[in-house]
């Protein structure tokens, strides 16, 4: 095999591998949003049925929206998945994930906020570390969650305010559950506006 041949080979090769990344990187651009779809429908779907408590006739996972809530430490925007819930078209109920510190790591509540009355409709865990048996007896506890609901976004769920009781035995799992749900009043406030909500909607 002389130099040109080799060379042809090479050439080959490379056009081959061109072709076939560019069709994969295609194929996986078409294929990504119905992957974060149905991952999202997975893990998020169950939550979200738990803390939407008023009727709605639509998908909040499918008419999800993505709203930059910030910026990290390098400067890159932070993006946060906001869940529509409509009816008739209109929309009902705002549901986004946010997190507090609880005692084993950080625990995931799924917060909904009903419209146009900016209560509190539900919330559900969506993660969490804590102790089987201990921290989770707040998790598990209807009585315990109960509290938010129908509670208006000005009220202060941070420990140490009295607006939610702590769950006995279970205290530093409450206080994430508490601080999980201020924080995601706090990001509601801070862009509600860009999807679209007044309070005369």
């Amino acid at each position: 095999m002389n130099a040109k041949e080799i060379l042809r080979m090479v050439l080959v090769l490379t056009v081959v591998c061109a072709v076939w990344g560019g069709a994969l990187s295609f194929v996986k651009i078409l294929t990504a949003p119905q992957i974060e779809y149905q991952r999202i429908k997975n893990i998020k779907a169950p939550a979200l049925k738990k803390a939407i408590t008023v009727p709605y006739d639509n998908d909040p996972v499918k008419d999800r929206i993505k709203v930059v809530i910030g910026k990290d430490k390098r400067g890159r925007e932070i993006y946060k998945n906001i869940f529509l819930a409509k009816k008739g078209g209109k929309i009902v109920a705002v549901a986004l994930e946010a997190y507090g510190a609880g005692y084993a790591g950080d625990i995931g509540v799924m917060v909904s906020i009903n419209i146009p009355s900016e209560r509190i409709g539900g919330i559900a865990i969506t993660t969490y570390s804590e102790t089987p048996g201990v921290g989770t007896r707040a998790i598990k506890s209807k009585k315990f969650k109960s509290q938010f609901k129908n509670k208006p976004i000005t009220t202060n769920f941070l420990p140490g305010s009295g607006a939610i009781d702590v769950f006995s035995g279970a205290t530093y799992t409450s206080k994430g559950i508490m601080t999980a749900v201020q924080n995601a009043v706090n990001i509601y406030k801070k862009i509600k506006n860009k999807i679209g909500i007044t309070k005369q909607s």
